[in-house]
Order: structure tokens, then sequence, then C-alpha cells
């Protein structure tokens, strides 16, 4: 009875997941990255494609303008599981995962912010310097939502959690993007 159960479940989600498979999709974003060691707003371009019908691939660029004396980049890649809300014709949710390469460059190394200063002293081990940069991995997830408003365009919401050593952050943005 079990095993009848967990099909007849399976099959609900797997009828309730829908995207054209081999849909492409490019977009814009704006957003707000907050972490210990910056805080501030981010413009970012996205990529979308849909391996199979739920699954998609997501690579993305952010930039995160400069919040003392510091700013940030990343590259992700990112993946999507869609599913398709019925009650809500064209709303699709999604988890995502992912990798992101994040980028750091940072100018005067005495911002007056002492968590920040703090880390610069960890990190560079130079009292000459003034200035540093770097590139560090590490991991995202998250969730998201997109809606039709057009039959080419998608807005959406996004929400993520960045593991990156000494910069996580929580991320999220409002998007826009046209699908071909």
């Amino acid at each position: 009875m079990k095993k009848i159960l967990m099909a007849i479940i399976a099959l609900f989600v797997c009828a309730g997941v829908y995207a054209q498979k081999g849909e492409q999709a490019a977009g814009i974003n704006l957003g707000y990255g907050s972490g210990s060691l910056h805080k501030s707003f981010k413009l970012g371009l996205e990529y979308k494609y849909n391996v199979t019908d739920a699954i998609r691939i997501a690579p993305s660029f952010d930039y995160f303008f400069k919040d003392l004396g510091t700013s940030l980049w990343d590259i992700n890649a990112n993946v999507h599981y869609l599913f398709d809300i019925k009650s809500v014709e064209g709303l699709k949710v999604y988890p995502l995962a992912g990798l992101t390469l994040l980028g750091y460059s940072g100018g005067d190394t005495s911002t007056g912010d002492t968590v920040l200063d703090e880390w610069y002293a960890e990190e560079y081990d130079d009292e000459e310097s003034s200035s540093g940069s770097g590139v560090k991995f590490g991991g995202n997830i998250g969730a998201g939502v997109q809606y039709p408003v057009m039959e080419n365009l998608d807005l959406s919401f996004e929400i993520k959690y960045q593991f990156v050593q000494d910069f996580d952050q929580v991320v999220f943005h409002i998007g826009a993007a046209y699908k071909f």
C-alpha cells in the first residue's frame, strides 16, 4: 500500500512540473546582498536553459556595488527544479542549488568598520597594503518564483544563501527575462 501511495504522489509531482524542454531566456535583475563584511545593491545578468521539462540551468553574473571600500562580483552556476502551480496559470516556483565564484576588491583597508578592518588585517597580514583583491569558491541554495506577464516575458523573485568563506550572504533579487 505504501508503494502505491508513493507512486501516486510521485505521479502528481511529475504531472505538476512543466516547462518547455529547450526553452531559453535571458534577463536582467536588481537586488541586494547582505553579509557580515559587505551589504549593497547588485545588478545582474542571467541566462536560463531548460535541459528537461523540469530541470533548468541558470548561469549568471552579478556585480555588487561598493560598501565600506569593497566591491564584489560573482559568477553562479545554478540548477532550478521547476514546479508549475496549477491554481495560478503560468506561475512556477523552484528550489535552486549551485556553485559560485566570488571576486572581491577593496580600496583602503582602513575602512573605519571594526569587523572589516580586522578581516583585512588577517587576510592580507601586511600593514603596508592599502588594497586587496581575491577570488573564493562557494555554494548557493535558495528558491524562486516566476510569473509570465507577456507571452515572452517573465518576472521573477529569487532569494538564496551564498556559502563563501568570509563572504557568506543572503542575496535576493527581482528580475525580468525574455524567452526566445
